[in-house]
């Protein structure tokens, strides 16, 4: 229920910012600066408009999971689904949608993902299922970009303004070396990256956000205009400072959250095995016919996490 909830809240937060901008580009229009906002957003950094950027396969990943150990199959098989669209050449993923289209009897999509992904085989007797979260470092931080920005005032003159704008570098994510099943190397496949959702939601925020800080500067120069025109120099100078002091990037960014998120799924003969990394390790406990989750955080050289005996297979 709290997946399917969370699901919900990416739409929910999805249809706020069409309406925020929406509201935004008519402010823009009214105050007559939507072709001087339109400049700012042609010349910022593009984050691609990749699926994957805009949903989050490791939810919807998650949530199939979490419905197969509950055994209502056809919800597991719809949100497998939605995570193999957003993560289409990850082999656990497609693996996983064939392993329920096959308990489904789903005839016409087993044909279809066959001739992309190859025969499903069938788990060995006596295996149980490993499925393995690696969450990798962190989110990277928003760095402040300031823009030349040119907009009338209210008496028509024209004036140059810089607008302080959060952006990401193009910084590489950390590359960690493989973790450890027992004896064997655990291969992984991209699930989700966190860097890219992060700054797709800041492009999508940025026209609503450009217009908000465009019409604070215009009101803020009204301000010191009055008072110099009223030859308050102190009342001008003041507000000077104070609209420089103000006039920051809003750098706040999703750095609770990791920079990526790989997948790794194995049926392993049944036993106690650790999963290791770089001397750090956690128990996990495989049953036949039966799935083991694990969630690893990895961030520098510190690992952590937990691991779940769930449904059957």
């Amino acid at each position: 229920m709290e997946v399917r909830r969370a699901n919900q809240v990416q739409e929910a937060a999805k249809k706020v910012r069409q309406a925020e901008l929406a509201q935004a580009e008519k402010a823009a229009e009214k105050k007559g600066i939507d072709q001087n906002v339109g400049a700012i957003l042609a010349r910022y950094p593009n984050a691609g408009h990749t699926l994957g950027n805009v949903q989050n396969g490791y939810l919807f990943y998650l949530s199939g999971v979490l419905y197969e150990a509950e055994g209502d199959l056809n919800n597991a098989y719809i949100d497998y689904k939605r995570a193999l669209a957003v993560a289409p050449n990850n082999p656990y993923v497609s693996q996983s949608v064939m392993r329920l289209a096959t308990r489904l009897d789903m005839r016409s999509d087993l044909q279809s993902l066959t001739a992309r992904y190859g025969a499903y085989h069938r788990p060995s007797a006596g295996t149980g299922r490993v499925i393995v979260f690696d969450e990798q470092g962190v989110v990277a931080a928003r760095d402040g970009w300031r823009l030349p920005l040119w907009l009338p005032d209210s008496r028509g003159q024209g004036a140059m303004y810089n607008l302080a704008l959060p952006y990401y570098r193009n910084t590489a994510t950390p590359v960690y070396s493989p973790l450890m099943l027992g004896r064997k190397t655990l291969s992984e496949s991209p699930l989700v990256n966190v860097n890219g959702m992060a700054q797709q939601s800041l492009q999508e925020a940025l026209p609503a956000m450009v217009v908000r800080q465009s019409l604070r500067v215009l009101a803020k120069n009204e301000v010191r205009r009055t008072a110099a025109r009223e030859g308050d120099d102190l009342g001008n100078v003041l507000v000077n400072i104070f609209n420089t002091l103000t006039e920051q990037p809003d750098t706040r960014s999703w750095e609770t959250l990791p920079a990526k998120v790989s997948l790794s799924q194995q049926d392993v003969k049944a036993g106690e095995y650790a999963l290791s990394w770089q001397g750090q390790s956690i128990a996990v406990n495989v049953k036949p016919g039966r799935t083991t989750m694990v969630w690893v955080s990895r961030q520098g050289t510190v690992m952590t996490g937990w691991s779940v005996l769930l449904g059957d297979n």
